[in-house]
């Protein structure tokens, strides 16, 4: 049994896209699997059980068999967290281990998804790095391409795992640096002994946000339009520009939400003639009811926020970055660019993997 931990240098990079597109193509190969996720930091009941959120939408889209209770036997807890505060805490090593052993029986590959970051989890002796050297795991890093620092992180993880780190996709590449990362990154860490496995171009869909998702997080008060919440804003325009030159702008974009001003009428309705997704008035300011109205017959949900339009604007953006795994148009895009850009045949080379059955008619001389 191969156990395969992936893992990453920094939060929402996309690991657990990556967990889904690999684990989907496993089953299509007829790899069995089992899976799990050692520690989780997102709450929820599943069926009466305490997990982890995102290990539960896995387990559940990749249709997988086993007791819910071990989907994730370290979560971390707000008590959790204030406990630790306190005093050690034990017996979370002992329950993943647990845990590890039973799901490995009568699997070809065991498969485990990171949180955070590889040393997220190290305050209870539970980090990505303690996790694979206890099970003498193999990792995927999964990593997005942010310049000099990404190559630093890169190389530090390589470091300190050894021969465990078998490859790296570098995830959520935007058009203008695909040429940079094939010329130069991808043979640079080639060269450093890092196979890369693959390089997942940019997708408009997966940094989009739900509007109902906006709503939440921001507080706001929805004047209108309730059943357009599940819409998937993929730009946010500020309008605090001239009539002319925000139709412009906002005719070059789409699917976009415009955060302006409550006392700015002529750019909420000049958002509504070029069908936005929603509209964000800052300022806790609301608009007129000719407004709404207009907004409502077109269609344009109107979320009325107290903060200001900055505020707004860096809240949104650090929401477009976390992907939420039920919104299913940003999974089944994600998925497919995992399961096209990642060289498989040199990941199961890579995991041991050569010798089993659907590779009985491979031709290409490798072993």
């Amino acid at each position: 049994m191969k156990s395969l931990y992936v893992g990453s240098t920094s939060g929402y990079s996309g690991k657990n896209l990556t967990v889904l597109g690999l684990g989907h193509r496993f089953l299509e190969d007829n790899i069995k699997i089992g899976y799990f996720k050692p520690v989780g930091i997102f709450p929820v009941k599943a069926k009466g059980v305490l997990t982890d959120k995102d290990a539960w939408v896995i387990y559940r889209a990749l249709d997988l068999e086993g007791a819910i209770e071990d989907l994730c036997p370290g979560l971390i807890t707000y008590d959790v967290m204030m406990e630790a505060y306190q005093h050690d805490i034990k017996g979370f090593e002992e329950r993943i281990t647990t845990v590890f052993k039973r799901i490995s029986e009568g699997t070809d590959l065991l498969l485990m998804s990171g949180s955070g970051s590889l040393t997220s989890g190290k305050f209870l002796n539970l980090s990505g790095f303690q996790v694979v050297e206890k099970f003498d795991s193999k990792v995927l890093l999964v990593d997005q391409y942010e310049k000099e620092f990404f190559l630093d992180a890169i190389l530090d993880a390589q470091e300190r795992l050894g021969e465990r780190l078998i490859g790296l996709v570098i995830n959520n590449v935007e058009a203008e640096l695909r040429d940079m990362v094939r010329d130069h990154i991808v043979p640079f860490l080639q060269r450093k002994g890092i196979p890369v496995l693959g390089v997942i171009p940019h997708h408009t869909v997966l940094g989009a946000v739900m509007v109902e998702d906006i709503a939440e997080r921001l507080g706001a008060d929805v004047l209108c339009c309730r059943d357009k919440l599940d819409e998937l804003v993929e730009k946010f325009l500020i309008g605090g520009m001239q009539v002319d030159k925000f139709i412009e702008y906002s005719r070059k974009t789409r699917n976009n939400a415009v955060i302006v001003g409550g006392d700015r009428s002529d750019i909420q309705l000049a958002a509504i003639e070029t069908h936005a997704k929603c509209i964000i008035l800052t300022g806790n300011l609301y608009p007129n009811e000719i407004v709404v109205s207009k907004a409502e017959m077109n269609g344009v949900p109107m979320l009325v926020v107290r903060d200001d339009t900055y505020t707004v604007a860096e809240t949104v953006g650090d929401l477009s970055r976390k992907l939420r795994l039920r919104e299913r148009e940003k999974v089944e895009a994600g998925v497919r660019l995992i399961v096209e850009g990642v060289d498989f045949d040199r990941l199961y080379r890579l995991l041991g993997l050569r010798n089993y059955p659907f590779f009985n008619n491979s031709n290409d001389g490798e072993t």
